[in-house]
């Protein structure tokens, strides 16, 4: 064969492999049993997807082919295809799952089951249960590239445990001052960043010490709410220098500078942010707005919202994910 017909075909199925994929939000609407896709490149909403009911937490695989749902409303996981938006799996559950995770080698889903007190672990070779850890009122799990383990919040314990995949088996933990709510960390796993119900701000962790070292509070509000709404979504840069943090007191999100752990600026997104997530490239971020059923979309270079896109009623969880 010709070489510049070989290096054209070449190119060609390159640029074919690159465009197929492009970065897409996932939100989980708790009041609508659907959750929503919107395209961050062309800011607009491409596509509903029913799910079960109640969907609360939200992950997408590592490759970007699958995306789980957790269904609180029926304590099922959805399996999602993102190449065609189509349910694929059901799987049952224990009672009220919350957020859930692919593990980074994408072996398994682990599911925060928080009205069983365990953590349900799905094969992802079958879709099938195979492991349930112990953990009083488990809510959020994370994984990160640098890591061997998972991290889980307790909330009935006021505590955070990492879990052993190779065990099943949780081999650490680290007392919290309050309910812990939401957990994001560094890209190089250094850093564990964690809300607290009630609390203004965020509590930043060493990873590998496994102790908290320091807070930042944000500023402070009059405002009170019952179920200890206050500062909650979080997610840190791409380049790990700046994490972003949501506050339900105020309805802002704020960057803070990983180094020095000072707030750097503030911007206002939608009524009560739940989560917030940025694109791979670090120049966009999508919070999911609970009290205004919406979604903002900021440019963090220029730090403007340059979006506010309709889904559907009571957004929660997001995961921001380039897919097919």
């Amino acid at each position: 064969m010709n070489s510049k017909i070989i290096l054209t075909t070449a190119i060609t199925l390159i640029s074919t492999v690159l465009f197929a994929q492009t970065p897409k939000a996932y939100i989980t609407n708790y009041g609508s049993d659907f959750i929503s896709v919107i395209d961050i490149q062309k800011n607009q909403k491409i596509a509903d997807i029913t799910t079960g009911s109640k969907p609360h937490g939200v992950a997408v695989s590592p490759d970007g082919n699958w995306i789980a749902v957790s269904n609180e409303g029926d304590n099922t996981v959805s399996i999602i295809s993102a190449a065609d938006n189509k349910v694929k799996q059901t799987i049952s559950v224990g009672k009220t799952p919350h957020q859930l995770s692919f593990s980074i080698d994408g072996k398994y889903v682990l599911t925060a089951i928080n009205g069983e007190h365990k953590v349900d672990v799905i094969s992802t070779a079958n879709w099938k249960l195979v492991n349930s850890i112990p953990l009083a009122k488990p809510s959020h799990c994370i994984a990160n590239a640098r890591w061997k383990k998972v991290w889980v919040t307790s909330e009935g314990d006021n505590k955070i445990v990492k879990v052993n995949l190779d065990s099943m088996k949780v081999v650490a933990e680290i007392p919290t001052f309050g309910f812990p709510r939401v957990m994001t960390a560094t890209p190089d796993g250094k850093y564990i960043y964690l809300t607290i119900r009630w609390f203004h701000g965020l509590v930043k962790i060493d990873a590998a010490q496994n102790k908290i070292i320091t807070q930042v509070l944000l500023p402070q509000s009059d405002k009170f709410d019952n179920e200890g709404k206050a500062a909650h979504g979080l997610c840190v840069a791409p380049d790990g220098k700046t994490v972003y943090l949501t506050s339900q007191f105020t309805n802002d999100v704020t960057a803070i500078d990983v180094a020095s752990n000072k707030i750097l600026k503030n911007i206002t997104a939608g009524k009560n942010p739940n989560w917030i997530e940025l694109t791979s490239d670090g120049k966009f971020a999508v919070v999911s707005n609970t009290s205004s059923n919406d979604a903002s979309i900021i440019d963090v270079v220029n730090w403007k919202v340059v979006a506010t896109i309709p889904v559907g009623k009571n957004p929660k969880r997001l995961w921001v994910a380039n897919t097919k």
